[in-house]
């Protein structure tokens, strides 16, 4: 049975919601945490649950949220997101307990984007595939695009992936490999041999092939 998040407005945290979502909503580590941030901001805005899908073509694909019963309730109060460097979303709200003004709704309407864009990052992240060298598949292709000379929005169209998730695998190979920096990531990685994959195809979510090649380093 389907237990709704508690947030944290309903426990009482004596600190502003919105300003907890602004600070965290591009960096939330998984999606019970990106769920809670921002159900407690728009509680401050009278909405009272939401519910964001993943856009595939002409279906919706349902993906994360706090009110599932809203894919299937009569709504008249959504926010479609679509970006060129990420697939599209769509943020479904409840209906607002009290009329919001015009700067509330552009405020919300921001809020959900944002939002959208980390549910499918963090989706696309979650879907990875770990090798054995301790990095992913997503990591080592994107450190090797990167020795290449490619910036992450150049990775991002080429690999139909979103930009931030290009710039959260190279912040976790940094991190995996003990690094101060990209270029020493970059490094190691080519002196192990582990920037091996030269072609990636659709390496994203809604994959359900990952195609790579792997050339031997010597």
């Amino acid at each position: 049975m389907f237990r709704p998040f508690q947030t944290s407005a309903r426990r009482g945290n004596p600190f502003p919601a919105t300003a907890r979502l602004r600070a965290e909503i591009l960096i939330a580590p998984d999606a019970e945490r990106l769920v809670t941030l921002f159900a407690d901001a728009l509680a401050e805005y009278g909405i009272d649950g939401h519910f964001c899908l993943r856009k595939s073509g002409v279906s919706l694909i349902p993906l994360l949220g706090d009110a599932p019963q809203l894919i299937t309730a009569p709504h008249r109060f959504f926010v479609d997101s679509d970006d060129m460097h990420f697939a599209g979303a769509r943020v479904l709200l409840a209906n607002p307990d009290r009329p919001l003004d015009r700067e509330e709704s552009a405020r919300v309407r921001g809020y959900a984007q944002l939002y959208a864009a980390r549910a499918l990052a963090l989706q696309e992240l979650g879907d990875d595939v770990q090798t054995d060298c301790g990095l992913s598949l997503r990591e080592r292709y994107v450190l090797g695009r990167r020795l290449a000379g490619l910036a992450p929005v150049d990775i991002a169209l080429e690999s139909g992936i979103s930009v931030q998730t290009v710039s959260s695998a190279i912040d976790s190979a940094v991190s995996r490999l003990g690094c101060q920096s990209q270029a020493e990531a970059i490094a190691i990685a080519a002196r192990h041999g582990w920037l091996a994959v030269t072609t990636l195809q659709n390496c994203s979510s809604s994959s359900e092939k990952l195609t790579y090649k792997t050339a031997q380093n010597g």
